[in-house]
């Protein structure tokens, strides 16, 4: 021992094996709780966000129709038609009607909406709007636009007669299942 040395000793600092794995554990157990919730988050979310841009899309066909005074033909459909759900997606398309002066028809909107899993329920959707906004196919009532995902969760996009386009995240009674 040399001089100004003391006897004791200082403990050793650090966590035992046993604190290490119970640790462990319990991030183990905390992540295989959240990583389902968070899928599911994730697939309605996707949902969510097809159903609005849907919405949008079919916002600008009206306002088109409306800013070139012709009526505007939007077809809402899957993109990738006939494979696997989990593959599919949703692609909305607005052409302007032909006239004498414009006799070939004219695309002026074309968006695929990059969510896969998500499907037109029912197949292709096809809607007219008049120069006024209005939409002018579909019949008397709100025309619908069901979306699905792949928990078989359908929201519907709604289009009035006036041509006001509102979605809500539920199905409406009646409508068309989603695909299996």
């Amino acid at each position: 021992m040399y001089p100004g040395q003391s006897t004791t000793m200082k403990p050793e600092s650090g966590f035992t094996l046993i604190e290490i794995m119970v640790t462990v554990a319990i991030v183990g157990v905390m992540m295989s709780i959240a990583i389902p919730n968070y899928l599911q988050w994730q697939i309605r979310n996707n949902l969510h966000q097809t159903t609005a841009e849907v919405a949008t899309q079919l916002t600008r066909a009206r306002m088109v129709a409306m800013n070139r005074n012709r009526s505007v033909d939007v077809t809402i459909e899957d993109e990738t038609t006939g494979a696997p759900l989990n593959m599919r997606r949703v692609k909305v398309t607005g052409v302007l009607s032909s006239t004498a002066a414009l006799p070939t028809p004219t695309v002026v909107l074309s968006k695929t909406i990059d969510y896969f899993g998500t499907t037109v329920a029912g197949g292709a959707v096809t809607m007219t709007f008049s120069s006024m906004g209005q939409r002018t196919s579909g019949g008397t009532g709100g025309q619908n636009v069901g979306i699905c995902n792949l928990d078989k969760l359908q929201y519907t996009v709604k289009v009035l007669p006036m041509g006001k386009v509102d979605w809500e995240p539920k199905q409406e009674p009646g409508a068309t299942p989603c695909p299996l």
